[in-house]
């Protein structure tokens, strides 16, 4: 996106916006046209803090409520003006400078105020002048200006919008990212843990010449069930899972890790609370066999499932979204 400097883009409009009224007090006669002058003040008045000031895009509410006084007031004095010295010329500098004015109000948002405005404007006129107005006082060029400033409004209010779900979906992807890779260091560094511990005792087991004792085989058993645990549980296993799990196998109860790829996706703060809902349930369960999986392409991200061999009925049958 090519960023501009506010004093950059308001320059030529600033420009022309001063043009119009030193074209004005080049007319003959300007110490009789008090009215205009004052019209001069309320127009300088509008448009400057129009173009200049603000910080963001949006005018505040003040300024578009006081361009569009302005927009009805100016051609307004002009117009009594003129009539008051009996001067029959329609004065164009009004209309394009409230044109200027509208076109900036509706460029910076403020389209509601500035169709108004214009609306003000084509009515005084031709009410002033007749409807040869629309062809000798600059209303349409003044009409197009603010149907551009009105294009250029909606086209930057779309290309903000836009920008704004592009910001939006690039954080989401920033943290999903960052949670993945949070989760594959926190695996890595448990799996590093969990074979550290085992190869000694695979070493001991190897380089043993007589049979495996109770408390050897048991050790074996719960080594087995760990490495498979990291290896099928993947993101099911946070530390609260895994004391969970760990609490279960001490009441002798079965459990088996899925983890299917249903979680994916989802943040470290979404996947701790499906899984803080799964471990809740599982706090009744002290027998039997469980299963926890997370499966691809459901509605639901995660399943629990607690059994007791011979019933039918599951002790616990969850699905987690």
């Amino acid at each position: 996106m090519i960023s501009i400097k506010r004093w950059v883009a308001a320059f030529i409009p600033l420009v022309y916006a001063f043009y119009l009224p030193v074209q004005s007090l080049l007319i003959p006669g300007i110490q009789n046209r008090s009215f205009e002058i004052i019209a001069l003040i309320i127009y300088l008045a509008a448009v400057l803090p129009t173009l200049v000031l603000y910080r963001g895009l949006n005018l505040p509410l003040g300024q578009a409520v006081f361009n569009l006084v302005a927009a009805v007031v100016v051609p307004a004095l002009v117009i009594f003006q003129r009539a008051a010295i009996d001067d029959k010329d329609v004065a164009g500098w009004a209309v394009m400078g409230t044109a200027v004015i509208l076109t900036a109000s509706a460029v910076r948002q403020r389209r509601v105020f500035a169709v108004l405005g214009v609306a003000a404007l084509v009515f005084e006129f031709v009410y002033a002048y007749g409807p040869i107005a629309l062809f000798t006082s600059g209303l349409v060029g003044a009409l197009v200006f603010v149907l551009a400033g009105l294009g250029v409004s909606t086209g930057i209010k779309n290309a903000n919008t836009e920008s704004d779900k592009y910001r939006e979906r690039e954080a989401k992807s920033l943290a999903s990212i960052a949670s993945l890779e949070a989760t594959k260091s926190e695996r890595t560094s448990r799996l590093q843990q969990v074979l550290g511990s085992s190869v000694p005792f695979l070493s001991l087991i190897a380089e043993s010449k007589t049979p495996l004792s109770t408390e050897m085989k048991q050790s074996a058993r719960t080594l087995e069930l760990a490495l498979r645990d990291e290896i099928r549980g993947r993101g099911l296993l946070t530390s609260a899972m895994r004391s969970e799990i760990s609490r279960l196998r001490n009441l002798g109860v079965e459990v088996a890790l899925l983890d299917e790829g249903g979680t994916e996706g989802l943040s470290s703060k979404e996947l701790d609370a499906l899984l803080g809902q799964a471990i809740e349930a599982l706090q009744a369960i002290n027998s039997g066999r469980v299963t926890v999986r997370s499966p691809r392409g459901e509605a639901f991200k995660v399943t629990v499932v607690a059994t007791l061999p011979g019933v039918a009925q599951p002790l616990l049958s969850l699905r987690l979204s």
